[in-house]
């Protein structure tokens, strides 16, 4: 019997999993190890239940269901995603990569289909970084590029640790974070971009990824009160904020069209009306295709960032806390994925990454490759984010191919 991905079965799944914290906007808020994360990953258990896969669970709470194969001393073909979502998320981001590797297990299993190397289908925790910095936590942690400690120490706003959230949720493992036995890794995931729709591309090969630089800014100024303190006389770390908001903005807009730069959070103290702020922190990121470019990016920042206090009377600090890329995927991978879209007749196009993915730490550890699908109009990290059925199943049937290839041979 041939298996073949299911797309009804994998469409369900998807809307299924987003009646969990659905947002009022037809979205999903699932921040990393809340309640609401707890709760979609033990649906997404109860799922791989019936197809009797291994569950193990490490200490920074990623998730691996392995599939047995026949040669039991063959090493892995792995492939997942992430399961939380940003505050403002949509249905499909990092949850469609889970689910249809999920479905790739679904439909072997219904199919009764063996593989020669075991199967291991993952979702990693804290991809999305915005309840806990950095993004990618889990897979950084797995990677041995974050220590397990410093993670598990690391609070959120709230001031709640990531050991404390992954203890009230259930979600500590008892395995030590470390690579693991796979000869390949794949990650299918929505494009979060407008290119493939644009040019007619069922399937983007991904081929390698941006540079990004983070850094959180903390600008200290004095507190003051807003009506006897002459406008001379104030060190406003919110205004000098402010400056830097819009010159991390002229930043990006002079590296285009492959430059990207944003401000994303923002924290001010006392945030009380009656007083000057005194201290304002800021998370920014400079990225860029070419590091050299990303890394003059950040130079023209902290030049910009001298001048700000300077001439505010502030002190700016920089504590530069993450990079990812960039990162070259295996090219004989990427020949493959491309090959079986074509088999599917699938027009392929290959892609570079702009955003950050699990599979930016996987790579230098294991042969690794990412295919994208289409997203509507390339809209991400909202609530009207979407993917149609016959795109993410023609993503997970490619997926499928290519593991069954890989895993057979």
């Amino acid at each position: 019997m041939i298996a073949t991905i299911d797309p009804n079965r994998l469409w369900q799944s998807i809307m299924d999993i987003a009646e969990i914290a659905p947002t009022p906007e037809g979205g999903s808020c699932r921040l990393a190890l809340t309640p609401e994360d707890a709760a979609a990953r033990a649906l997404f258990l109860r799922w791989c239940q019936p197809l009797g896969l291994h569950h193990e669970q490490d200490a920074i709470g990623n998730m691996f269901l392995r599939r047995p194969g026949t040669d039991a001393t063959a090493p892995a073909v792995a492939f997942g995603s992430h399961l939380d979502t940003v505050p403002t998320g949509g249905r499909f981001d990092g949850i469609a990569g889970v689910l249809a590797g999920l479905e790739v297990i679904r439909a072997l299993h219904h199919a009764g289909v063996p593989t020669k190397a075991p199967l291991e289908l993952v979702n990693w925790t804290n991809e999305e970084g915005s309840r806990f910095r950095p993004a990618m936590m889990g897979s950084r942690v797995a990677a041995g590029e974050l220590p397990l400690d410093t993670a598990l120490a690391t609070t959120d706003d709230n001031g709640i640790s990531v050991a404390r959230a992954l203890s009230d949720t259930g979600q500590a493992g008892t395995l030590i974070p470390a690579p693991r036995d796979w000869s390949a890794w794949l990650e299918l995931h929505i494009e979060q971009g407008p290119v493939m729709e644009a040019t007619g591309a069922e399937i983007g090969i991904v081929v390698a990824t941006m540079h990004a630089r983070y850094f959180q800014l903390t600008v200290t100024g004095e507190p003051s009160h807003v009506g006897p303190t002459e406008m001379n006389r104030r060190h406003d770390s919110l205004a000098a904020a402010a400056e830097i908001v819009l010159a991390v903005e002229r930043i990006a807009l002079a590296a285009e069209p492959f430059g990207r730069a944003s401000t994303s959070w923002i924290e001010n103290i006392p945030n009380a009306r009656g007083n000057v702020p005194h201290i304002t922190r800021l998370h920014c990121d400079v990225r860029h295709n070419k590091a050299g470019e990303a890394i003059a990016m950040e130079t023209s920042l902290r030049r910009t960032l001298s001048d700000i206090a300077a001439r505010r009377g502030v002190r700016i600090d920089v504590d530069p806390y993450a990079t990812f890329g960039p990162i070259a995927f295996d090219t004989k991978l990427g020949a493959l994925l491309r090959a079986k879209a074509a088999d599917r007749q699938l027009p392929t196009r290959d892609m570079i990454a702009a955003a950050g993915h699990d599979s930016v730490l996987m790579a230098p550890l294991v042969p690794s490759a990412m295919l994208f699908v289409p997203s509507v109009g390339g809209i991400t990290h909202n609530p009207k984010e979407y993917s149609t059925k016959e795109q993410i199943a023609h993503g997970a049937q490619v997926l499928l191919d290519t593991v069954l290839e890989l895993a057979t041979a």
